[in-house]
């Protein structure tokens, strides 16, 4: 006869893909709300089950070994399905149409990382996403063609929206320039812009000027690809 195969307890592998995530399992113990000797055990278990270390330490940090790394992505699919099921069997997924607008910006980054994910585990979920520049997007908002969208909010103005959250902006700079040296030569700060017309332009040009900082226009691009490779 052939032997049963194993099955992995599925609490001691979330611990150990938390773990791995936070990069130590006392911040995995506090997410999961369980003692750090608890989730220690649960990775003795885990790792008494595959019959291989999972973990190294490197300095201060803990890392997957190799077979811990191979386990890691196998993991992630395994609590995804569990979670899936779960929630199937509740009637939790999510169903219908939403209509999501990104800014350019956030597509490249966004789609994959977060959306992706998102729709594969609520299926019966219709997602149509539209990537445009500000005002397109802000229009969308208040004449309801979109029901979400990440936007530019511009400054004192409302949306007619409901806000679900906020970002602070960020000047954005080559990792090797700094403004000191140009100030003290009297040179005014280069920018690289969108044409105009566009908020973040605006807010930073009104935002040096109330800094007395003076500024040029160094180049201009109508995509994002072009600030990019200009910076």
């Amino acid at each position: 006869m052939q032997p049963l195969p194993l099955n992995l307890d599925l609490d001691a592998l979330r611990s150990y893909v938390v773990g791995m995530e936070c990069g130590n399992f006392a911040l995995a113990a506090q997410r999961l709300c369980r003692s750090t000797s608890a989730v220690s055990a649960q990775l003795k278990k885990l790792e008494q089950q595959c019959g291989t270390a999972l973990v190294a330490r490197s300095g201060r940090h803990l890392i997957p070994t190799p077979q811990g790394e191979l386990l890691l992505g196998y993991g992630k699919r395994l609590l995804d399905l569990n979670d899936e099921t779960v929630r199937a069997l509740k009637g939790e997924l999510l169903q219908g149409e939403i209509r999501l607008g990104v800014q350019e910006d956030f597509g490249e980054s966004l789609l994959p990382t977060v959306l992706g994910p998102f729709c594969r585990l609520h299926p019966g979920l219709r997602m149509t996403t539209r990537i445009d520049r500000n005002g397109p997007l802000t229009k969308g908002i208040r004449e309801g063609s979109l029901d979400m969208a990440l936007t530019w909010q511009p400054q004192d103005e409302g949306m007619d929206a409901r806000l679900i959250d906020l970002v602070p902006l960020q000047w954005i700079a080559h990792p090797d320039w700094e403004l000191t040296p140009l100030l003290a030569r009297g040179e005014p700060l280069p920018l690289v812009v969108f044409d105009a017309p566009c908020l973040m332009r605006s807010r930073a040009t009104r935002a040096l000027d109330e800094a007395g900082i003076p500024w040029r226009i160094a180049f201009t691009s109508q995509s994002l690809g072009g600030i990019w490779a200009a910076l």
